[in-house]
């Protein structure tokens, strides 16, 4: 059990629509909302509509009454938020994600603590500043806000299930609209902790098959050939409106038998549930996923504590190369120069980089504290960031500032 009692929120967020699904730790697994209660309608169009007096509508609502003239309507919340001149649509989506939230009434009885975690189709820049702003106006401390694209949250979902269904490489298949996206997941390594490598592929349905069952079942047949080539897969992931119908005949037969297969819409915002429980919960958990967007090693910072050396851990392998990192104190001992211990994954031996800082403040050692944090700049690059932090009261800081280069 973790120290504070959460109740983890998933939202799968897209384009046109979103879903939520709550997760407390007593629960057995992450359950979604429907928006009719008894059935399975889980997904929620991305739109709002605000009346003149300040009355909003959601989803199905909103969409009702885009025609009316006593309000504005918003819809393609997500991709209209992702340019950041667009302020208006930003704050709709703030009180649109808000309003998911607030579904939590069912869940949270006892007034627990909201983690957020949010999938999206992709990592970008512009996702990253956008969901910055979000967690900013949700007023959520980062520790308790997560965002990943669909191939992490597909991971957390996947190795929640029975163990047959990784037993060897486990395959998404995404169909919605004429898009295409899959995503085979990989798990290698032999320690305590295993890598999960996603291989991503995408695809476009040729708009002539659109209505077309046969050839739709034969264009996706060559898909599974090609996302599935030389690997052995153990699960299947259908996801998405597009495979509505029952027309994939072909499309199971190149499957083929001894493999777990599944249909589904709402995978993600479970999957979202289960890898924010799982960034708080660490127990009893042998995974790691290894996205575009993780960092690709570890960065320690040899240091003397008590008159002992000792490693001080700037960046953790795996972590999102945008999360916040931990920022350190410590009291300059005379010595300008930095030993950094750079630890890649898969690798066995750290390397060891020697960074000397110049200009020193001209004051007695002891007098001078050092800040020292690590800024990742992706996922392969980062910089060690070691500034002058002054002495209280005694000694203002220069304003010095150290930046040193560390690829991994």
């Amino acid at each position: 059990m973790s120290e504070k009692r959460r109740l983890f929120i998933g939202i799968d967020l897209n384009d046109e629509k979103a879903m939520v699904s709550f997760f407390t730790e007593e629960m057995k697994r992450p359950e979604t909302v429907s928006t009719i209660p008894g059935e399975e309608r889980f997904q929620i169009p991305t739109a709002i509509f605000c009346t003149g007096q300040g009355n909003y509508f959601y989803g199905e609502e909103a969409i009702k009454r885009q025609e009316r003239t006593d309000g504005n309507f918003f819809s393609n919340l997500y991709e209209e938020s992702l340019d950041p001149e667009h302020v208006a649509y930003r704050n709709m989506l703030v009180q649109f994600i808000r309003r998911l939230m607030r579904f939590k009434e069912k869940y949270d009885r006892q007034g627990l603590e909201p983690y957020l975690a949010v999938s999206i189709p992709e990592i970008t820049d512009s996702a990253v500043g956008l969901f910055e702003f979000v967690r900013k106006e949700l007023d959520l401390p980062p520790e308790n806000f997560q965002l990943m694209d669909r191939g992490e949250s597909f991971f957390a979902y996947t190795y929640h299930q029975d163990e047959t269904i990784c037993r060897h490489d486990a395959a998404l298949i995404d169909f919605r609209g004429e898009k295409i996206f899959s995503v085979v997941l990989h798990a290698d390594g032999y320690g305590a902790v295993k890598r999960v490598a996603p291989a991503v592929k995408q695809w476009k349905l040729p708009e002539y098959l659109m209505d077309h069952e046969s050839g739709k079942d034969e264009f996706f047949a060559n898909v599974v050939r090609e996302a599935f080539q030389k690997r052995v897969i153990s699960g299947v992931f259908f996801i998405g409106d597009g495979f509505d119908g029952g027309w994939m005949q072909e499309t199971l037969r190149v499957v083929g038998p001894n493999k777990r297969v599944f249909l589904g819409k709402n995978l993600y915002t479970l999957g979202a549930c289960y890898a924010g429980y799982r960034n708080v919960v660490t127990e009893g958990w042998h995974y790691y996923y290894d996205g575009p967007y993780k960092l690709r090693g570890e960065i320690s910072l040899k240091v003397m504590r008590g008159g002992a050396p000792c490693f001080l851990r700037l960046t953790q392998l795996g972590e999102n190369w945008f999360t916040p990192t931990g920022t350190y104190y410590f009291l300059y001992d005379g010595d300008p120069s930095l030993d950094v211990w750079i630890r890649i994954r898969q690798r066995m031996n750290a390397r060891i980089e020697n960074f000397t800082m110049d200009y020193i403040p001209e004051r007695d050692p002891r007098s001078i504290r050092l800040c020292v944090q690590a800024v990742p700049v992706s996922g392969s690059e980062v910089i060690i960031r070691v500034s002058d932090d002054g002495f209280g009261d005694l000694f203002e800081s220069t304003g010095k500032v150290w930046e040193f280069p560390v690829t991994l």
